[in-house]
């Protein structure tokens, strides 16, 4: 499949087959390890038999960082040290006995087969187009907004609105079956509570007449 990519939108899991392909994905493997200052003559001398083994940029990654068995391969590399030899040590120990490569650690797959995965993607992710409303539909959306026209319109009816609402909640807050109280049972409960004194005051000062008398 002839696809022109950018290196930075490689896709990482994609086994490079043509040389343009390979040729991307070495790019796209030293942007991904920051090696910028690498060879890419010599790096893809290393990689390119490992991608045709089905090897790809995720995986070659990983077993730089990682061995076999899932130990760390230690320190990464300093600026000393040549890209591709580093690269070249690192894959080392995926070699089994010596002799043949390891499989890769994650799976690979084509260009071809990357490119019907994403469409597929694409398609099931990309909205739907919106049907028409029919009759019943218009007809309530009309009259959803002149409810919503009419609220914003009038503000004394917004206040009665939301006074009616608020009684709405206090009558829910009733035990069933009982009235709600009136300003005389407040009257009424307050008095209970509060002990009206046993001697009249006096409207003119105030005081407690008769009080005074006894204590004179």
């Amino acid at each position: 499949m002839r696809v022109q990519l950018d290196p930075r939108q490689w896709p990482s899991r994609v086994i490079p087959e043509t040389d343009v392909e390979i040729d991307t994905a070495v790019e796209a493997f030293c942007l991904r390890a920051n090696w910028g200052d690498a060879d890419r003559a010599g790096v893809r001398a290393v990689v390119e038999p490992w991608f045709a083994e089905g090897w790809s940029v995720d995986a070659l990654l990983m077993a730089v960082d990682k061995k076999p068995d899932g130990s760390r391969q230690g320190r990464p590399r300093n600026r000393d040290q040549v890209a591709h030899d580093f690269l070249r040590a690192r894959l080392w120990s995926w070699w089994q006995g010596g002799a043949r490569r390891a499989r890769p650690p994650v799976a690979g797959m084509t260009l071809g087969q990357w490119w019907r995965v994403n469409r597929r993607n694409a398609r099931l992710v990309r909205p739907r187009p919106r049907r028409p409303l029919g009759e019943a539909g218009r007809l309530a959306q009309e009259q959803s907004r002149e409810r919503v026209r009419a609220r914003l319109a009038d503000p004394v009816e917004r206040s009665r609105a939301r006074a009616r609402r608020w009684q709405e909640v206090l009558d829910s807050l009733l035990v069933p079956g009982q009235r709600p109280p009136t300003f005389d049972d407040s009257r009424k409960l307050l008095a209970e509570v509060v002990q009206v004194p046993a001697h009249p005051v006096c409207r003119r000062c105030g005081c407690r007449t008769g009080v005074l008398s006894q204590a004179a």
